[in-house]
Formats: C-alpha cells, structure tokens, sequence
C-alpha cells in the first residue's frame, strides 16, 4: 500500500513536471496577442529562422520548437518570404502556421529583363495560371518594372504587382534625375529608351556612362546604333508573341528571349526595334533598366569613340573610327 502511494505520488509529479515543462517551455509566450508580420530573408537557414523567432519574443524555446520539427518532419520546410504570426501561439501552432506557408513571397527582378521574363519569374514564384501571365504581360508597359527584390502578396493580381513596381521605378526615378534630364532636354521616355540600351550592353556599372556617351554620339551624327540587343529584342518578341497566340505556357526551358545572333542576321530583322535598319532610337525601350543605366544618359562620358565592344573578361574597348573598330574586333575577339 505504502509502495502503490509512492509510485501514485510520483506520477503526479512527474505529469506536473511535464504540465510545467509544457507551459515553460512549449506554450505561447504571451496570450491574446494580435499577428505581426515576420519575414524570413532570402538565403536563411533554418538555425537563422530559429533564432529569429526567440529574438522577436515568438517562442520561448528554440529547442522546443526544433524538438516539434524533428516529431512532425518538418525540418527544412520553412519557405522564405512574410507571415502573420503571434505570440500567443504555442510551438506546434507557430510551426504549422509557417510551414503553411508565406503569404508574402520574394521576387526577385534583375536589370536587363524584358516584361515577359517577369512574368515568367512573377508565374514561377506566384504559381500563376497561364491567364494572369498574360494578363500581367498584356497591362505591363515596358521599361517601367523596376528591377528589385520584392515582397509580394501571394493573392496579388497583375495590376497591383504592376502598380507596385512602378511606384518604385517613380521612386527611384526621383525629381533631382529628372530635372538633370529636361535641362539637358531630355524626354523620360527617350531616356528610358537609351538606358535599357546601356543595360543590354554594359559589362559593368563602370561602362555605363561610356555606352551612353558613344550612343549619344552617334545619334548627334545620325547614325545608326547598331546594336545586337535590339536585334535580340525583335527576334524573340515575334517568337514569344507566336507562343502566347497558340496559348502555350511561358515557361519553356528551350525558348530564349535574347538569342544569340547568327552570322548577317542583324541587317535581316524587319523591325521599328532593329537599330541596324533605323537611323534612329527602338521603338520603346527593350528591357527596364537599372537607376545606373538611367543615370548614364543624363551624365555620359565625355568621350570621342564611335564603337565599343567587350573583351571575354568584359572589358570595354572603345574606337574613334570604324577601322580601329576592326583592329579591335581581331586583337580581342579572334
């Protein structure tokens, strides 16, 4: 009887030290807390996001938290991008609600990409249907999608991504820049034009002001830009608008939106874009370009080349005349 009083007694000390390690160690930290937002960076580890979320006061013990990964197989699980989570969440209640998953997710739009590449990189990263895809490609005006790295609502349509795109092109595009270019008399959208030029074509910040100052020079003479990007750019538009006619998807491993040009090509293309063929600027600009590219047409290089070309360790390598040109086609590209 003494023995079976024991045991009784150490069992309800054991069940209170398992309530009390649960209400330690495993509860909400607080009760009745409204969500917050939390966001996990790109390129976080799983340790980073463990750390982060006892730091911010959404957990208690990292151990624990991890201790409910380990049961439930949820290691590694963890998606980038923002939640809406609250302390008064327990361990396996925040768990769940981040393996659920982001309602916010990273996107990240490089300089040089024309607007069909960002909706490919909004439909792989959105898991868009094919008709928001086109939808976004049909609203979008090309130029103004400013490349960054967002977060976007997984539920966003294509007017709002577009809308919040363009407002940070507005941004960076500041009042200061603008007034430079219309001293200069510079129209916004003749600048757009010439910097996704000097995107397509720089190999580096650093070239960028060249670029602009050689495409400048020539449009003062009258001449024809000639260069491949445009060529690129009326390529693959006529190929990528054959594609969205047939409804195919976009994302297609094999399909190219700057192809490589093969030999007498560039005098071939038919196009208010080919700058082989026109004494004048593209149509529209051909990619949106960076604030650097923007900031290289409203303060160039001073400079008296012609031509440029890149080097295979891109490096730019400029001429005055068409002969030193050819000098320089053969010394870095034969």
């Amino acid at each position: 009887m003494k023995v079976l009083k024991i045991f009784f007694i150490i069992l309800f000390l054991l069940i209170l030290a398992g309530f009390a390690l649960f209400y330690t160690q495993f509860s909400a930290p607080q009760k009745k807390f409204e969500e917050e937002r939390f966001v996990v960076n790109l390129k976080s580890s799983e340790e980073q996001i463990v750390d982060n979320l006892k730091e911010k006061g959404f957990i208690k013990n990292k151990n624990a938290f991890n201790f409910i990964l380990t049961i439930k197989g949820w290691h590694g699980k963890i998606s980038e991008g923002a939640f809406l989570i609250s302390k008064d969440m327990n361990v396996f209640q925040l768990a769940k609600k981040l393996i659920a998953g982001p309602y916010q997710k990273w996107v990240v739009i490089l300089p040089g990409k024309r607007k069909e590449q960002v909706a490919v990189i909004l439909q792989k990263a959105l898991s868009w249907p094919f008709s928001l895809a086109r939808s976004f490609i049909n609203l979008a005006e090309e130029g103004y999608l400013y490349p960054d790295t967002y977060l976007i609502d997984t539920d966003a349509d294509p007017r709002q991504i577009i809308q919040k795109l363009r407002f940070n092109f507005n941004e960076k595009f500041d009042a200061d820049l603008q007034k430079e270019l219309l001293k200069q008399n510079i129209r916004n959208d003749t600048a757009l034009k010439i910097a996704s030029l000097i995107e397509r074509e720089s190999g580096g910040v650093e070239d960028k002001p060249i670029i602009a100052g050689i495409i400048w020079n020539r449009l003062l003479k009258e001449m024809k830009l000639e260069i491949d990007a445009t060529v690129q750019y009326a390529i693959a538009t006529e190929k990528f608008n054959s594609l969205i006619a047939n409804d195919q998807l976009l994302i297609t491993d094999d399909f190219s939106f700057w192809p490589t040009l093969s030999a007498g090509i560039v005098r071939t293309i038919d196009s208010p874009y080919n700058t082989y063929l026109i004494k004048a600027l593209p149509a529209g600009p051909i990619c949106s370009p960076s604030i650097d590219s923007i900031r290289a047409v409203a303060f160039p290089a001073q400079t008296d080349a012609f031509y440029y070309l890149h080097s295979s360790d891109k490096k730019i390598h400029t001429a005055k005349t068409y002969k030193e040109h050819q000098e320089n086609i053969v010394k870095y590209l034969q």
